[in-house]
């Protein structure tokens, strides 16, 4: 039985399937073959199937499925109206988006600091993790680091290490234009894949 999950992904693969693949390659200068369109995310190798609009990462040289938050992104970012992503190089939180559409999220798609924190054992394993994502780090917080999510929509991750009084906690903070480029919600979806990806490189 098919879930909710499921049937967006699926109804977003086919509406995918409508926009002409050669013109996005050319506007986020994309590799592009008779089968998939290509593009890193962290650093690992995703590609959009052609014939089913399927999104799938390459893992230890086999290509399987890339899972719900990372293929609504791929597909949300691709099919933008505003093309490729101009920068402001200013970040914010999400409570200093300048256009957000109220009342359509969800109080599942939060993430809280401290929650995003958990299943990381220590800085180390984190500062690890994001330098194998191709993250660079700079001041601010006990660590902070830039992630290339794409190669065209940066992410800043920050994060403090636990103390007496607060437990650890991991924030994401986005370039002021993101919002023009992809959806609010889909920076909740955004954010669970890229802490997916950190976590199973951490674990490793």
């Amino acid at each position: 039985m098919r879930n909710n999950y499921d049937l967006q992904m699926q109804a977003a693969a086919k509406a995918f399937l409508s926009y002409d693949a050669e013109k996005l390659a050319a506007v986020f200068s994309l590799e592009k073959d008779d089968t998939a369109l290509y593009l890193p995310i962290l650093r690992t190798p995703h590609r959009v199937l052609l014939q089913n609009g399927s999104v799938e990462r390459k893992k230890d040289g086999c290509w399987l499925p890339a899972g719900f938050d990372t293929a609504m992104t791929v597909y949300d970012l691709l099919t933008n109206p505003n093309g490729y992503p101009v920068l402001a190089h200013e970040w914010c939180a999400h409570t200093s988006f300048h256009a957000v559409q109220g009342g359509t999220l969800q109080a599942s798609l939060m993430i809280h600091p401290e929650q995003s924190a958990r299943g990381f054992d220590g800085l180390p394993a984190l500062r690890r993790a994001c330098a194998a994502c191709g993250g660079q780090e700079v001041a601010g917080s006990d660590f902070s680091s830039v992630l290339p999510v794409f190669t065209c929509l940066p992410v800043l991750l920050r994060y403090w290490e636990a103390d007496e009084e607060f437990p650890a906690q991991l924030q994401f903070f986005w370039d002021r234009n993101t919002c023009r480029y992809i959806r609010y919600e889909t920076t909740y979806y955004l954010t669970a894949a890229i802490l997916e990806r950190l976590k199973e490189i951490a674990s490793q």
